[in-house]
Formats: C-alpha cells, structure tokens, sequence
C-alpha cells in the first residue's frame, strides 16, 4: 500500500508532467543542457517529496539516480540520466495505478 500525501490522481497527474517536461530541457550536439537537467530534476524532486509520505523511499531513491559532481562528458550523462528518471517516474505511475486497483 502506498502512502501518498495527495490522492492518486493527482499525483500521476504531477508525475506524468514531470515526464513530459523532460522534452523541455534544451539540447545541444552531445545530449542534453547539463545544468537545464539539474533544474528539472530540482523540480521533479519537489513532486516527489510533495506525493509521498515522510516515511515513503520514493524519494530518496529517485534522488539516488543521482547527478555527477563533475560536468565533464555531462551533456551525454545527463542524457543517460534523463532517461533513467523517465522509467522511475513511469514506473511511480504503474505503481500508483496499480495501487488504486487494489484499494477498497
């Protein structure tokens, strides 16, 4: 059983615009703008804490996607990054979904 802190709906609402805002981050010849990504991911780490309980994991593991300290190659690591969140955000929702079904 999840524990949200907002009903579901709401929360995949949220979740599915932090996914659609990946499209937004400007891109360049290597990948993607490094620090654009870093703001988006400041965002979606707010979403996130704003769903889920203080308790939850959901947080501290979307954030163990983690950023590289150094911004050397970063355009193509924030590419690889990007896409990384895209499944755990999608997966947020499979599960999120799933959870509603299963609730009485």
């Amino acid at each position: 059983m999840l524990n949200l802190k907002i009903p579901p709906e709401k929360a995949i609402l949220l979740i599915s615009e932090r996914i659609d805002d990946i499209k937004t981050i400007r891109r360049n010849q290597y990948g993607l703008e490094y620090y654009d990504f870093i703001g988006w991911c400041s965002k979606t780490w707010s979403v996130i804490d704003g769903i889920y309980a203080a308790d939850d994991t959901h947080p501290e593991e979307i954030r163990s996607i983690g950023l590289s300290g150094c911004s050397c190659n970063s355009h193509l690591a924030a590419q690889i990054l990007a896409d990384a969140y895209h499944s755990r955000l999608l997966h947020y929702i499979n599960e999120i979904e799933n959870s509603m079904k299963t609730s009485p």
